[in-house]
This record gives structure tokens, sequence and C-alpha cells, in this order.
């Protein structure tokens, strides 16, 4: 799982765009793997909720919503 600070180092290294498509895709699994939030993505990609007031990413908004989320234990 990440802290804070890595979490933020790899959504960077992921927005980068200085990677291949298999290195990225690579990235990807990996930052999956120590995510509990299955929906990390989404909060990237798909919208702008986390997104200052000039369209970028606010990468520590993004990264307090992962790291809060809490799985549900059945």
């Amino acid at each position: 799982m990440y802290n804070k600070i890595e979490l933020g180092a790899a959504i960077q290294k992921l927005l980068s765009h200085k990677m291949s498509e298999e290195d990225e895709s690579i990235h990807i699994s990996e930052m999956s793997d120590k995510i509990l939030d299955p929906e990390w993505m989404d909060y990237i990609f798909q919208t702008d909720e986390y997104c200052d007031h000039e369209g970028n990413l606010d990468v520590e908004r993004v990264c307090d919503k992962i790291l809060s989320y809490k799985p549900i234990m059945l």
C-alpha cells in the first residue's frame, strides 16, 4: 500500500506520458496492486472533480480521496 508521497509520485509518473504503452500498462497494474480503491483510475481520468481551476489534476486531493477508501468487511 502506498503512503501519500509514494502515491503522488506514482500518479505524477503515470501522467508524465514518458512511458511506452507497455510500461504504462505495467505501472498501472503495479499501482492497482497497491491501491485498495477500485475506482482510483476514474478519479484521475474520468472526472474533473479533482482538477484545479486551470483543469490540471490536483494530485494532493486525488491522493487524499484514494487513500481515504475503506473497504467494507462483510
